[in-house]
C-alpha cells in the first residue's frame, strides 16, 4: 500500500468515479480502444490576431484545434491541423516573419535574448515560440523564420494510461509533437484529483503556465508549481519546501536533469517525467546509461495514436511503492 493510503486499485475504482471519468478497465489482457474524442480546450492567448493578415485563412474550428504554425520567408504560413496541413494566408515577406516575432514575444525581443539562446520563447498560456535565424556574439540577428507550437488541454486523455503507471517511475517519450506535455498534464491533474500531492517543476511555464501564480491550465487541485527554475532545482526544492508524494517535469534533457531525477527517488518520491526519444534505450543512453530508475515507460509515437505502456521494472498491475 502506498504512503498515501490509496491504491492502485482504489484509484481505478473509486478515484475514476470521483473524476467523473467513464473509466473502462482492462479486459482479456487487452486494454480498451483509445479514444481520441476528448475535448480541446483553447489555452491562453490570443496568438491568432498577431500572425500576418490576422490569421486569415483560419476558421475559428481549426484555430482552436490547430498544433503548430510555420512561418518561412518566400512561402505562405502553414498549419498543421489534427487531419492534415494547411498553407493560409498571403506569401511572407521577412518583415512580416520579424514583425510576428515582436508581436508574439510581447514587443520584448530584446529583452528576452537570454531566452532566445535556447531557441525558443515559452509563451502565454504554454504555447511556444520556436526561432530560427542568424545569431552573434549579443544574440540574435536575423529571424529567418518560426515555428508556433500550440498547446492545448485535452483532459481525459490519460484515463487508460493513469491505473497502469500510478505510483510508479513513470518516463513518458516521444518525438517533438507527439503529445508529451499535454498527457503529462493530465496525469498530473489525474493524481490531484485522486488525492495526491504533485509538486510541478515547470522550467519554462508549458506544463501550468502559471500568470501572478495561478496555473492557466488545469493541473488538478493537488499540484505546487516552480516556474523559473531549472527544473533539477526545481524538483528538490519542491521535495523540501512541499513535501510532495510525486514529481513531475517536463523534457529530461541531460545528466543534471537525471541526477535530479535519482535524487528525488532516492528521498521516497515518485517521479513522473518526459523526453524526447522514441524507446527506452534512446533515452536510457542520453540521460542515464546503463541503468535508470524508472519502472513505466511510456510511448508516444505519433499523435492520434494511442501510447504503449512498457513495464521497466515490477510486474504489470502490481503497485510501485517506491
Amino acid at each position: 500500500m502506498p504512503e498515501n493510503g490509496i491504491s492502485r486499485g482504489r484509484i481505478a475504482d473509486a478515484g475514476y468515479a470521483r473524476a467523473g471519468i467513464a473509466y473502462s478497465p482492462r479486459r482479456n489482457g487487452r486494454t480498451p480502444g483509445h479514444n481520441t474524442a476528448f475535448p480541446f480546450i483553447p489555452c491562453g492567448m490570443d496568438w491568432l490576431a498577431m500572425l500576418p493578415g490576422g490569421g486569415a485563412g483560419f476558421t475559428k474550428e481549426e484555430a482552436e484545434r490547430a498544433r503548430e504554425i510555420r512561418l518561412r520567408p518566400g512561402q505562405r504560413m502553414w498549419a498543421l491541423l489534427p487531419d492534415g496541413c494547411r498553407w493560409l494566408g498571403p506569401v511572407l515577406t521577412p518583415e512580416m516573419i520579424a514583425q510576428t516575432a515582436r508581436a508574439l514575444s510581447g514587443h520584448s525581443l530584446a529583452a528576452r535574448q537570454g531566452e532566445l539562446a535556447a531557441g525558443f520563447l515559452p509563451l502565454p498560456g504554454g504555447h511556444r515560440l520556436g526561432v530560427c535565424g542568424v545569431m552573434g556574439k549579443e544574440g540574435l540577428k536575423e529571424i529567418s523564420s518560426l515555428c508556433l507550437r500550440l498547446a492545448h488541454q485535452i483532459k481525459g486523455v490519460g484515463r487508460e494510461v493513469f491505473p497502469r503507471i500510478a505510483h510508479c517511475h513513470t518516463l513518458i517519450v516521444g518525438p517533438p509533437g507527439a503529445g508529451k506535455t499535454t498527457l503529462l498534464r493530465d496525469l498530473i491533474r489525474l493524481y490531484g484529483e485522486n488525492g495526491v500531492q504533485v509538486g510541478v517543476a515547470d522550467e519554462r511555464g508549458e506544463i501550468a503556465a502559471c500568470r501572478e501564480g495561478a496555473p492557466q491550465l488545469d493541473v488538478g487541485p493537488a499540484a505546487d508549481v516552480a516556474t523559473g527554475l531549472e527544473k533539477g532545482a526545481a524538483m528538490l526544492l519542491l521535495i523540501r519546501a512541499m513535501a510532495p508524494q510525486v514529481v513531475a517535469t517536463d523534457e529530461l534533457g541531460g545528466a543534471r536533469d537525471a541526477r535530479a531525477v535519482r535524487e528525488a527517488v532516492q528521498c521516497g518520491v515518485t517521479v513522473l517525467a518526459t523526453a524526447h526519444g522514441r524507446s527506452w534505450e534512446d533515452a536510457r543512453r542520453r540521460l542515464f546509461g546503463e541503468a535508470g530508475p524508472f519502472e513505466r515507460l511510456v510511448i508516444l509515437e505519433q499523435p492520434g495514436r494511442p501510447p504503449r505502456v512498457e513495464v521497466l521494472s515490477g510486474e504489470e498491475g502490481s503497485a510501485c511503492d517506491g
